[in-house]
């Protein structure tokens, strides 16, 4: 039953896994452009570093934006302006004049007819030539500005200036005039003249804009034409403003052209590669990552975050592509794996990127080169310093390359575009981002980065004063561990930060009750003789669990912790095992009940760990130190670990084992060596 549960557990990991490779796979096609990519880089006011460029198709030159605008603008600014007439108003204020008129000549019917007809055939020309319209229509009084109004009536539409109309106080002012040039003694009848002249003209928005949309649709995108065969332009000859967008002009219509249905197959395939390499690689040489979502999540989500970071880039031409820290993925990934994992994600990575930009050999050659550099720089971090000097070194590299490049594709060096080298600077300056970077990633996966080993490992760590203080005979002895684990990690390979790191606190548990372990025993009985045995066996091994609640408490990484659980495993505490069966002969012994509680190692690190802790300690209790009773204390230790099965799960070979054995023994003998005894 639990076969069949482990069998289901790890096929539904292995398909959540493969799952999580495909999402890239299709997150990444989703991000690429799907057009065929335009060969050639270059920028306005740089020189043209190809060789001379000859039309290979007929193609039209594309307007600019601003020019579109410019047009856009003009017909806006002249677009024909639509006016409504309104025949009611007239109407009602004739209706108007004449009641007033018979409010004022009550029963004068003559003088009523004739006054009308004088001031009817002048309120008619005011309304009808062309009309009146109101003061605040900005449209037609606009800065005095002369544009065509479209009059509509209902039976026609004529073209009349802006200026031809007025509006009501003028109105009023001119029928004033012409009233007074026919007759002085009408005016004084008309006492609600004020009433009389009410705009009759109103702009007619809908079909206004109906037309002026339909003018600005018909802009053209183009102006001119390049035929097939015509020269564009020279090598070495300066992008001006109008080569700029020809060339523009050129890339668009060879994109659009030359579109290929089968496109998206062949970056299927080129893409689906790339991430299947990927896979191979953590299969064969780091399964331990492969097995673990969160950690090959993290390999591909920084993938696709440069992938989309150089598709925006390339895709917005005031940046150039050099500014994009490509050199962070290996930094980054290094921090946390190994430097194999890091280039090769790194080199993938860039693959695929280069499958749509120019200049791809140029690309792909110098962010080699510099991943490389950045590999080299960092290999092993021990200072914050490295990583300016990472940096500056990754600048050299691209800057050499670049400038080598350069001197290949132009005739002479005055036409190397040195822009670029302000760019690789950026690009340089944004190495520095990596440790807030490494930060970032460490807090959202959970991981733990060479760099929070560093600080760590600092013995001003107040966990490590807490134990130099209450237990220096522990502290010493978790040194030595420290440094016997770490030079044999730097000859087997591992991670020699987290296995000093891990090293250091291993034993932090023996602070609860320091005096029952005998490298804090200076000058003091032994404690022990006076407990029961089992009383003895629940302190020692105590200090496996007191010191994990300890690093928790201290909120210390998982990977560190696993050193405390690890470094006794589930060995037998032997001193305590024989003396129990030596004080009670012929009983049959429980020897788990002499068992340490702990877990058994499972990588190199905690491995060498529990092997160096127990060398180290028993080298102390040799009572006749020599060569020979070293060696001999060595491979009993090591082959009591393997008898009670504590290396089952290590990744070590013996030739690994065979390895440590000389350095535990080489750095055993120079720190207990013989003194010499200088005269009285």
């Amino acid at each position: 039953m639990k076969a069949l549960f482990s069998f289901i557990i790890g096929n539904y990991k292995r398909g959540v896994i493969g799952i999580l490779f495909i999402i890239s796979i299709f997150l990444i096609l989703l991000i690429i452009p799907h057009q065929t990519r335009f060969k050639y880089e270059y920028r306005k006011g740089e020189p043209w570093k190809y060789e001379t460029l000859i039309s290979p198709i007929d193609f039209p030159i594309l307007k600019t934006k601003s020019e579109i605008e410019h047009e856009k603008d003009s017909i806006i600014s002249n677009s024909p302006l639509y006016y409504q007439y309104d025949e009611n108003v007239y109407k009602s204020i004739i209706q108007l004049i004449k009641s007033d008129l018979n409010d004022t000549l009550i029963n004068d019917s003559t003088n009523i007819n004739n006054h009308f007809a004088i001031i009817s055939s002048i309120i008619y020309e005011i309304y009808h030539n062309p009309g009146i319209i109101d003061e605040k229509d900005s449209l037609i009084f606009q800065n005095d500005i002369i544009k065509t109004i479209y009059l509509q009536t209902d039976s026609s539409t004529e073209e009349y200036l802006n200026l031809s109309f007025i509006n009501p106080s003028k109105a009023k002012e001119k029928f004033t005039q012409l009233l007074k040039a026919k007759s002085n003694s009408i005016l004084p009848f008309l006492k609600n003249i004020d009433n009389y002249f009410k705009p009759n003209v109103f702009p007619n928005l809908q079909l206004t804009n109906q037309i002026r949309n339909q003018q600005i649709e018909n802009i053209s995108t183009t102006r001119g034409l390049v035929q097939k065969g015509d020269k564009i332009i020279n090598t070495g000859e300066i992008i001006s403003n109008e080569k700029f967008i020809v060339l523009e002009s050129l890339q668009y219509e060879t994109i659009k052209s030359t579109y290929n249905p089968y496109l998206i197959i062949g970056q299927f395939l080129t893409v689906a590669l790339g991430i299947i390499m990927i896979f191979l690689f953590l299969y064969h040489f780091r399964r331990d990552i492969l097995s673990h979502f969160t950690k090959t999540s993290f390999i591909l989500s920084l993938m696709i975050l440069f992938i989309l970071l150089a598709e925006k880039v390339a895709e917005w031409k005031a940046v150039n592509i050099y500014l994009v820290p490509f050199t962070l993925i290996p930094i980054i990934i290094r921090s946390f794996y190994d430097s194999r994992i890091a280039l090769f994600v790194f080199n993938i990575t860039i693959l695929i990127i280069s499958y749509f930009l120019p200049n791809s050999f140029e690309f792909l050659f110098m962010q080699f080169m510099a991943g490389n550099t950045a590999i080299f720089a960092l290999a092993n971090v021990r200072r914050r310093g490295q990583l300016f000097m990472a940096a500056f070194l990754i600048f050299v590299t691209y800057s050499i390359i670049y400038f080598g490049i350069a001197i290949v594709q132009s005739e002479n060096i005055q036409q190397i575009d040195f822009n670029t080298f302000a760019w690789i600077g950026g690009n340089a300056l944004m190495i520095l981002s990596s440790y807030p970077l490494i930060y970032l990633f460490e807090k959202l996966f959970g991981f733990l980065s060479d760099v929070t080993l560093m600080e760590l490992s600092d013995t001003n760590q107040p966990l490590l004063r807490m134990l130099a203080e209450k237990a220096p005979g522990t502290f010493q002895h978790s040194l030595q561990v420290a440094n016997l684990s770490e030079e044999i990690i730097l000859k087997i390979g591992g991670n020699p930060l987290l296995v000093r790191c891990g090293a250091l606190y291993h034993d932090i548990g023996k602070m609860a009750l320091p005096h029952y372990f005998t490298e804090n025993q200076h000058h003091i009985p032994n404690p022990h003789k006076d407990l029961q045995i089992d009383k003895s066996i629940e302190i020692i091994a105590g200090h496996v669990k007191y010191g994990v609640d300890l690093a928790k408490k201290h909120k210390l990484p998982k990977p560190i912790i696993e050193f405390i659980e690890t470094h006794h495993g589930t060995s037998t505490m032997l001193y305590f095992y024989r003396t129990y069966k030596n004080e009670h002969p012929g009983e049959i012994v429980n020897q788990d009940i002499f068992k340490y509680k702990g877990h058994i190692p499972s990588t190199k690190e905690t491995a060498i760990v529990m092997l160096a802790d127990s060398i180290e300690a028993a080298s102390h209790s040799l009572k006749d130190f020599s060569d020979e009773s070293l060696q001999k204390t060595i491979d009993l230790i090591i082959e009591n670990k393997f008898n009670e099965h504590q290396l089952d799960n290590a990744p070590l070979t013996f030739q690994e084992i065979t390895l440590a054995k000389e350095i535990f023994k080489k750095r055993l003998i120079n720190i207990y060596h013989n003194r010499v005894v200088y005269p009285e």
